[in-house]
This record gives C-alpha cells, sequence and structure tokens, in this order.
C-alpha cells in the first residue's frame, strides 16, 4: 500500500495551477497524492494530477476532515497558510506538517502599509517555493494538466458551433481580478489590428465590449470545464496576470503574459517554457501592490499601464510567429 500525502491550496485557480509540477512530482515518487481546493474550482478537478478533494466552506469542514482523516496521510503541506487551512491540518494531525510562507513579517507590514515598490528577499518563483514545502525536486517542472481524447473532442464541438477552425485564432484575456492588472483598451485595439490571425476575447465580465475592439467576443459563451480545452486549441493566447494566463502554460498553449501593476518578482510568473513570453517593464515604483489593487496610481501617473502599444505588439506577434 502507497504512501499518502495531503496537499492543502484552496484558492486561487493561477496558484492552484503552480501547484502541478509539485503534485507531479510527488506522485513520481510512488505517494498517493491528495488535494484540497476549494469547491468553486470543482470544474477543474478532473484535470489536476492528484485525487482532488473540495472545501465548500466552513460547515464542510468537519465533513471534510473526517473524510481525510481515513487515509492516514504521513504529510500534510499547508499551501494556503489561512484560518480554514489552520484548523484543517490541525484536525488532521499528521506526522509531518509543513507551511508555506508567503513572506516574513517585515514584508508582510510593508505590503498591508503599502508601501512600495515591493522589494522580497526571497523572490524565487512560487512554484519552487511549492516544491520545497512539499520536500520535492522540481528542476524540471512538468506543469501539465489531463486532458483526455474525450473531453477534447466535446471542446472542438464547441469550436464548430462558434465557427472557429482549430488553431486558427487568438485568444485575449484583458480582465484580471484587480484593476491593475487589466489590459487597458488601447493595447486591445492595437494587438487585434497587429496579430495575423483572428482575436476572441474570453473572460466573464458582463460589461459591453468598446466600440473599438472588434474581437469576436466569446465571454461567457462556455464553462470554466470547457476553458482549458478551448485553450488548448487555440493558435495562442495573450493575457493579463490572471487564472487563464496559468491555464494556458498548463495546456501548453504559446503564451504573452502581460505583467503592469504587479510583477514577475513577486513569484507569480507562468512557469517558464520555450512557447511562454513574459512583458513586465521595469520601473523604479513597480510593484506598488502584491495583487494589483490600487485603482489609483500613487505616483499620480500610471506609467505600467501607458506601455509602447507597436513596440509591445512587434514584440508579441514576432515571438508567436515561432509557433503559428
Amino acid at each position: 500500500m502507497s504512501e499518502t500525502e495531503i496537499v492543502l491550496r484552496l484558492n486561487a485557480m493561477g496558484d492552484i495551477l503552480l501547484t502541478v509540477p509539485t503534485l507531479r512530482a510527488i506522485a513520481e515518487r510512488g505517494i498517493d497524492v491528495n488535494l484540497v481546493i476549494h469547491g468553486r474550482w470543482s470544474q477543474l478537478g478532473e484535470f489536476l494530477p492528484a485525487k482532488v478533494h473540495y472545501y465548500n466552506g466552513t460547515g464542510s469542514l468537519i465533513r471534510l476532515a473526517g473524510q481525510l482523516k481515513k487515509l492516514h496521510a504521513r504529510a500534510v503541506f499547508d499551501l494556503q497558510g489561512k484560518l480554514s487551512t489552520i484548523a484543517l491540518r490541525s484536525m488532521l494531525n499528521a506526522p509531518i506538517t509543513r507551511v508555506y510562507q508567503k513572506r516574513n513579517l517585515s514584508e508582510q507590514l510593508l505590503a498591508l502599509r503599502g508601501k512600495y515598490p515591493l522589494r522580497f528577499s526571497d523572490q524565487r518563483p512560487i512554484w519552487q517555493k511549492y516544491a520545497e514545502v512539499c520536500g520535492v525536486n522540481v528542476d524540471n517542472p512538468d506543469a501539465s494538466l489531463n486532458l483526455s481524447k474525450d473531453y477534447l473532442a466535446a471542446c472542438r464541438k464547441i469550436l464548430q458551433e462558434l465557427e472557429l477552425p482549430e488553431k486558427q485564432f487568438i485568444l485575449l484575456h484583458p480582465d484580471a481580478s484587480k484593476p491593475g492588472k487589466q489590459i487597458p483598451e488601447s493595447l486591445l485595439e492595437a494587438l487585434q489590428q497587429g496579430l495575423p490571425l483572428l482575436t476572441a476575447i474570453i473572460g466573464t465580465s458582463t460589461t459591453d465590449l468598446p466600440s473599438g475592439i472588434r474581437a469576436l467576443d466569446l465571454r461567457n459563451r462556455f464553462s470554466l470545464y470547457h476553458l482549458p480545452g478551448i485553450i488548448s486549441l487555440a493558435a495562442a493566447v495573450i493575457s493579463s496576470d490572471s487564472g487563464p494566463m496559468h491555464l494556458a502554460r498548463a495546456v501548453g498553449t504559446p503564451l504573452a503574459a502581460i505583467f503592469f501593476q504587479t510583477c514577475p518578482s513577486l513569484g507569480f510568473a507562468p512557469i517558464p517554457a520555450d512557447n511562454v513570453m513574459v512583458i513586465s517593464e521595469p520601473m523604479p515604483c513597480k510593484p506598488c501592490s502584491l495583487h494589483g489593487q490600487n485603482d489609483e496610481c500613487p505616483e499620480g501617473h500610471f506609467a505600467c499601464r501607458n506601455i509602447d502599444l507597436p513596440g509591445t505588439v512587434d514584440k508579441i506577434a514576432r515571438f508567436l510567429a515561432n509557433f503559428i
């Protein structure tokens, strides 16, 4: 009977996807790896390389803990470090318990006080830190999701209904959870004019697209469940610093990831690959927030969003020309 280990990483989509190389490395040791995520991400569960369990709020905590206790896990790795996972790991009381520390106390206080630019002592990628907590080596990270042939066939049917030929369109994901991460309208207009293929916008926003955006609007046209497959069938993805950015990397689609207010130095860049390009202009005031939450520039200029449009589009187009 194989040993069992439990990884706790409830949120968010990008953070969950950044655990994939660690999950695969644990499994390669012959260990039965179990992952606990929030129920809001259940539509992604079948694609993850682990046995997935769902947390659905404090009311589910005792029931979930009871299920996990039956696994008799040798180790619990808490990659979240929130009250919910603190309570859960305490209830499991595994022989080995390790906790991911995002940053030291002084750095946390600086971030909470809105001090900037944020300069942390440990600038390693988050996926490397996750692996370290879980005691595995991921020098050659495998970030891939498990997409079955039947699942991809269903996604191809959706493309047929949308009249989109496979690998003949580029997906744009301008949205993000915070305003400082979102792709500006001016860049979207420039991209749709400067790219060689049809562009289509994905996301969950319900606002009307600006009049200057002529890209096909695929927002809310399919579920989160089908998003990995649709992205895998695209020629490329251009995304803000967001969950779909990490999803594009996880399904192997060529990716241009653009960071505005946030910065890869915080560790949340996509896992490196030959077909991944990260664009982040260095600035003395950047990053001014952990998650791009500043809707007003503390310096009064928002230079991080006033990027060189022709230069950026040309850089992306030249990069993607290697793959499409």
